[in-house]
């Protein structure tokens, strides 16, 4: 067995076997290989199970590299399994998501006037459920407390990491922007 297929092999093996997306310095460390051979070997596995249109593929989460079914096959495992999603988050809680991604780091006030009401609940919600965190507080009266997105966040929206959530910033204020023209 050559180097490289035995890298990659680790690599699958590795990424298979972890309930989480895992950061290529760990892949480093485990494989025992430089940056440029893990991504390397990473890319050939990825177009590896593009090129056989597996039900798996390999997709990278706020900067972190995780194996995933493909949707169109998830949905189906869970029928089969009977596996039961947890409880969807409510309006509320995804209002406070696209203000907290589109300011963060953003107070608990800041927030409360962008919607209108008051985000409390909200914001509870979403640090129990790791989508945001405490990124700091700020130093004026009240010393109140900046939230920002959370690795989890970018794991289950499928979000590669920060710089492509301000892709998709960017298209849709463009499309805005567009649609506005019209």
């Amino acid at each position: 067995m050559s180097d490289d297929l035995l890298l990659k092999g680790l690599i699958e093996a590795f990424l298979f076997s972890s309930p989480r997306p895992v950061p290529i310095e760990e892949l480093m460390k485990v494989t025992q290989a430089n940056r440029e051979r893990v991504e390397k070997e990473l890319l050939n596995l990825s177009e590896d199970y593009r090129l056989r249109q597996s039900a798996i593929f390999l997709r990278r989460v706020a900067g972190q590299w995780q194996m995933a079914v493909r949707p169109e096959y998830g949905s189906r495992l869970r029928e089969y399994a009977q596996i039961t999603v947890k409880k969807g988050i409510s309006r509320a809680a995804l209002e406070v998501l696209a203000i907290v991604s589109l300011e963060q780091p953003v107070t608990k006030t800041q927030i409360d006037m962008k919607r209108g009401v008051d985000s409390g609940a909200a914001i509870s919600v979403l640090l129990e459920r790791g989508l945001i965190s405490i990124a700091g507080q700020v130093d004026r009266p009240g010393k109140p407390f900046l939230y920002q997105l959370t690795d989890k966040f970018f794991e289950i929206f499928g979000i590669e990491d920060q710089e492509a959530l301000l892709r998709i910033q960017q298209i849709i204020a463009h499309q805005e922007v567009t649609h506005e023209i019209e």
